[in-house]
């Protein structure tokens, strides 16, 4: 199998397992920069978001990070005894994505897309759901949203109290931040719908914990379910 291994550059242990992994597979696995079947993150979730964010994931993923680790099916405690294993199993899981098209770009998210208010002010937000040849609109006031995919449900959308769903699933989870008046409640989505987000005034725009840009008043962001992106089996096991 051509593999392709991102150690987080900023962790030693990284670094130091991925010459320990490279050892351990050369027998049976060649290693490439572009072209894998298969890529290999190490150092945790965020590794494996921020590789995802600037399109360095090729083929199915598989993750190597500490006990915090969610979306990564081994621990670096304890990957030399499964990694051949899970390398060798044919079955793959399918874990949604979401697409954000804002403006003329369209920048992809494994966990969770954010619009959140700056510099301590309330945001406001017209937000629309479309979904199977209906609409819906309402207005919204408070910290921020978060759209998720199913896997994002666990990270921040279940932090701010959207409900928890299984990696695999397609549904999108749809989580206000500290509405005005709890007047937005969180919502699980269907996996064909489409949000349409309208800032009243300027918010950031986050992907997966990364910085996008400033939004300006009037400028909106929709965003719905992507292709996704096959993994490994066992993520969300470990958590």
């Amino acid at each position: 199998m051509l593999l392709k291994i991102i150690p987080n550059p900023k962790k030693t242990w990284a670094k130091e397992l991925a010459g320990e992994l490279k050892t351990l597979l050369s027998p049976a696995h060649s290693f490439v920069r572009s072209g894998a079947e298969a890529t290999i993150c190490i150092g945790g979730d965020g590794t494996i978001l921020y590789a995802h964010y600037k399109g360095r994931l090729e083929g199915a993923v598989l993750g190597i990070g500490g006990d915090k680790s969610y979306i990564c099916q081994l621990r670096k405690d304890n990957w030399k005894d499964s990694v051949a294993v899970l390398l060798g199993n044919p079955k793959r899981e399918r874990i949604a994505t979401l697409v954000c098209q804002l403006g003329q770009r369209h920048l992809a998210a494994l966990n969770d897309a954010v619009i959140h208010a700056t510099h301590y002010r309330v945001a406001e937000m017209d937000v629309e759901i479309k979904s199977a040849g209906s609409g819906h609109k309402t207005q919204f006031e408070g910290d921020g949203m978060i759209i998720s995919t199913a896997l994002g449900s666990a990270a921040y959308a279940y932090s701010a109290g959207g409900d928890k769903l299984a990696p695999t699933e397609s549904k999108l989870s749809l989580v206000p931040i500290c509405p005005y008046k709890r007047a937005f409640s969180p919502r699980v989505l269907s996996e064909d719908s489409s949000i349409k987000v309208t800032v009243g005034n300027d918010c950031a725009f986050i992907i997966d914990g990364i910085f996008v840009r400033r939004l300006r008043k009037g400028e909106a962001v929709e965003i719905k379910k992507g292709p996704g992106l096959a993994f490994f089996e066992g993520v969300g096991k470990h958590y």
